[in-house]
């Protein structure tokens, strides 16, 4: 609507100053329709139908018809209802084709196990160690733990 005001403004040979005075709105108003701060209030539409009598009313409200009223009409072709457009099948496989699960195959050459190998302590027989457990703490996934003391024997 701001677009046919303009429109209004432009053939009537006016200025959005002279053109608010003409309609009985205030400049400041106008100006802020013009610049799309607000949309045109039913106020400021009533006044331009009173004040520009020959505007079609249909034109201003809605962009339909002639401008100006008694202005001859000229029919557009309309583009066909949502009924007579007809349905493009769109470019589908026949058959849509799901992921489908991948069957692992053994591998053609094996695999060599790797050997295990075991933590031997060094033996050393010239000392013998005696170590023994003092203390034990767990810690849980909740940032709590938990102490295991030993007891003196």
């Amino acid at each position: 609507m701001v677009e046919r005001i303009k429109k209004i403004i432009e053939k009537e040979d006016s200025n959005p100053s002279l053109f608010a005075d003409r309609i009985g709105i205030s400049r400041g108003t106008m100006n802020h329709i013009l610049n799309g701060r607000n949309n045109p209030s039913l106020d400021v539409v009533t006044k331009i139908l009173e004040g520009l009598s020959h505007i079609n009313t249909e034109w201003l409200m809605f962009g339909n018809g002639p401008m100006y009223k008694g202005d001859k009409v000229i029919i557009q072709p309309t583009l066909p209802l949502f009924d007579e457009i007809p349905v493009k099948p769109h470019n589908y496989p026949e058959k849509i084709e799901y992921r489908k699960e991948i069957e692992l195959k053994t591998p053609e050459k094996p695999i060599n196990n790797p050997e295990i190998e075991e933590n031997i302590l060094p033996k050393n027989t010239s000392r013998t160690i005696d170590k023994t457990i003092d203390k034990i703490i767990i810690y849980y996934s909740d940032n709590t733990f938990e102490n295991f003391i030993r007891e003196n024997r």
